[in-house]
């Protein structure tokens, strides 16, 4: 989910005009109580994909009148879409419902989501608070972010079609009534911009002054251009990429990664922010997830990056090269400062102690190391090699061990063109045990 120098000028969003602030009162955009049959089913679109499903439209609202009712004895996902044009682009909107339920279980629950897994959307995962169980009519919502064209498609759903750790799909009966689709509230939200980011969270999370989120966002914007130094490519067409705080997020995670990314509601913001404040952490968290929009596949699109086996390690590398140009304070189980190779060295020695390289801070370690013998140059012309090299033009990997061979052979190259004598980083830089552990794991 990851992921990616001027001095810069901050400024607080205070006007629509910038297309990423709500107004005063917010604009109702579309609303529906399911009370008028022919608005209803002009509106929505029906998906029912299982025999057990129902969609159904019943005198059992919040106030007694006409609602959806949604059921499912099996698990899966059924659902009422709004497909919404008209929006102005890359705006922030909110969706709010009231929802009833009964012994929903499994998956995400009951909630409201954007359906855009088919729509080529930056923000997959975005959804409103899982509800499980049985409950009495109550209020749920989701922030979300129109796309470039002013559009997305709105969800009612029992459900989700993907799912990061539980599948996202859901099983049970949920009511939905009332659904209003308006720009988000200008209090619902504490935003500031940067050169790079857009931080638009709920105000709760916000305990330290202005000027520190300001410095924080500065700190942000030198990661994304050390991102970008390294591998010579931003995501999203150099978009500003935004972070939004979401009620909707399995628990265990941090973030996800997208644009907007995702910062999980229920964590805490508040220390994050606390923490830079007193000690300038740039934060480990927002930094791994800005590193995975870095990837291959975002930055240039689909059919590029395979040579990548693990995001989870490259979005770290990325940033490992950020906290070195700029010798910033993060901390992950420990503060460090400049050289944190000295943390995934630590990692390193432990899976070796082990017998194993399964570790990826180990492998992450391993992958430094190449920077301190030949500097972070053969990383820069490697990355471009591989960045603009589609998919189809590097070959078939039958496992993890042949991408991790075709980056030693593009690092090789790098290295070679660099010192002006051949060089094979496998043997300068790695021992054959090593590279037994590592073949060994990537190929499990």
């Amino acid at each position: 989910m990851k992921s990616i120098f001027r001095p810069l000028a901050l400024a607080t969003l205070l006007v629509a005009s910038t297309g990423v602030f709500a107004q005063e009162t917010p604009k109702e955009i579309f609303s529906d109580n399911f009370n008028k049959s022919s608005f209803t089913k002009k509106n929505w679109t029906i998906d029912k994909n299982t025999k057990t499903s129902s969609v159904k439209f019943v005198k059992e609202g919040a106030d007694k009148s006409r609602c959806v009712k949604i059921t499912n004895s099996e698990k899966g996902v059924v659902k009422i879409t709004k497909h919404l044009t008209g929006l102005n682009p890359n705006t922030f909107y909110r969706v709010s419902a009231k929802i009833k339920t009964q012994d929903v279980a499994e998956g995400r629950g009951a909630i409201l989501y954007l359906d855009v897994f088919d729509h080529d959307s930056d923000q997959p995962w975005n959804a409103s608070k899982f509800i499980y169980g049985t409950n009495d009519w109550q209020e749920v919502y989701m922030d979300f972010v129109s796309d470039s064209k002013g559009e997305t498609y709105v969800s009612c759903a029992l459900g989700f079609p993907g799912g990061t750790y539980n599948g996202g799909k859901a099983k049970g009966t949920v009511w939905y009534d009332d659904v209003k689709i308006t720009e988000t509230p200008k209090e619902a939200l504490y935003i500031r911009e940067s050169e790079h980011m857009v931080l638009a969270i709920d105000p709760k999370h916000v305990t330290v002054d202005d000027k520190s989120v300001t410095e924080w966002l500065k700190c942000l914007d030198k990661a994304y251009e050390a991102y970008e130094e390294l591998l010579g490519c931003t995501p999203y067409g150099g978009a500003k990429i935004r972070i939004l705080t979401t009620p909707g997020m399995e628990p265990g995670y941090w973030a996800l990664a997208g644009n907007p990314i995702l910062w999980n509601d229920n964590v805490d913001v508040k220390g994050l922010l606390t923490k830079f404040k007193n000690n300038k952490d740039w934060g480990f968290g927002i930094l791994h997830e800005i590193g995975h929009t870095f990837s291959a596949g975002t930055a240039k699109g689909n059919g590029y990056g395979s040579w990548n086996w693990n995001d989870e390690i490259f979005a770290n590398f990325r940033m490992s090269y950020a906290l070195d140009k700029h010798e910033a304070i993060m901390s992950q189980n420990t503060t460090y400062m400049g050289d944190n190779i000295g943390y995934y060295k630590r990692a390193y020695k432990s899976s070796v102690a082990k017998g194993n390289m399964d570790s990826g801070d180990a492998i992450h370690y391993t992958l430094m190391r190449i920077a301190e013998i030949y500097g972070w140059d053969v990383y820069k012309k490697a990355f471009r090699k591989l960045y603009n090299t589609p998919d189809s033009q590097l070959g078939r990997f039958n496992n993890n061990y042949e991408k991790f061979l075709c980056l030693m052979k593009h690092l090789s190259e790098a290295a070679t063109e660099i010192v002006g004598y051949n060089v094979d980083v496998t043997r300068t830089c790695y021992t054959p045990k090593e590279l037994e552990m590592i073949k060994k794991s990537l190929t499990k």
